[in-house]
This record gives structure tokens, sequence and C-alpha cells, in this order.
């Protein structure tokens, strides 16, 4: 006697579903394009805040320099010319910031720039430190400003000069097809 509860026959049986695939790896998060944008939106403002005020304190360095070279002046020349002589001094320093952010955004070096930029921040420093007294805390307060200026300068360069840049020479390496 065949008994019906017997197993069927292996042609008779249906097809067995396939085992889903384990996968043991942990799953990685997707990228999302939002927070790319975020994350880059976060960085362009964190650049924009510190040349802000990169940008605050080299104006009031210059303006609290210039204050000093004024009454410097003031003890040997007459009143009216004595006002505009620290431009003698800042006039050369803010063509050469001028020239060297120009030379910054066109990728090329500026090093002439930088020596004027240097030097008459060195001539602005004797000069506001010469008619102080001789102690040490006039020499920092009235000696600081203007390399305060030159330091919030650079960093103001830094924000625009590119990060990554190309070795010298990669393009005179690449010759033309004739």
């Amino acid at each position: 006697m065949v008994s019906s509860d017997a197993a069927p026959r292996p042609s008779e049986a249906a097809p067995a579903p396939p085992l889903p695939r384990t996968d043991r790896r942990r799953p990685r998060p997707t990228p999302h394009v939002l927070t790319a944008l975020r994350h880059l939106t976060h960085v362009r403002v964190l650049l924009a805040v510190i040349a802000v005020c990169a940008a605050a304190l080299l104006a009031w360095s210059v303006s609290y320099t210039y204050g000093q070279l004024r009454t410097t002046s003031e003890s040997v020349l007459p009143a009216n010319l004595a006002q505009w002589w620290p431009l003698t001094v800042y006039g050369p320093w803010f063509v050469a910031a001028l020239s060297i952010l120009r030379a910054t955004v066109q990728h090329r070096p500026a090093n002439r720039s930088w020596g004027v930029l240097l030097a008459t921040s060195a001539m602005a420093v004797a000069l506001c430190v010469s008619h102080s007294s001789r102690s040490v805390l006039a020499f920092v307060t009235l000696g600081i400003p203007p390399i305060t200026s030159l330091v919030c300068f650079w960093e103001l360069v830094g924000q625009l000069s590119p990060r990554h840049r190309g070795r010298k020479g990669a393009h005179a390496q690449q010759r033309p097809e004739a």
C-alpha cells in the first residue's frame, strides 16, 4: 500500500526558492548630494568669515598705525603736511598689496611687491617705535599694529591662493603635435 503521506517524487516537487544572500559587510551609507553641498557651504562660510576678520583687523591696524605716524610727523612737520605724511609709508604699502592680490589671482609670483610690502612695514614699525618712551610696553604697543597689518594681509592672500598648484614646467613638458 502506498500512503498518501509519502514524500513527493523529485520530479513532482516544486523548485525550492533560492536562499536569500546574506551580506556580512557593514552597510555603507549612501552619499547624499545635499550633505556634500551643505559641507561645501560651511567651508565657504568659514573662509569668508576668516577673510572678513582678517580684513577688519587689517583696516584697524593700518588706521591705528596711520595715527601713530601722523603724531610722529607732527613733531617735525607743520600740521597740514603731517596729516598726509603717513601716505609716504602706506602709499607704497597699498600699491604693493594690490599688486600682490592681482598676482595671486593670476597665479603669478610677486616677489618684488612682497619686498616693498616688507620694507614699508619695517619702516612703519621703526617710525612708530622711534618717538615712543623707551619702555618695552611702548615698543610692543606701537610696534605690533604694522606687523599685524602685514600678517592679516598675508592671511588674506592665503585665502585667494590656490591650494593645489601643478608642477612647474608641467605644460612645458607637453609637446604640441605637429
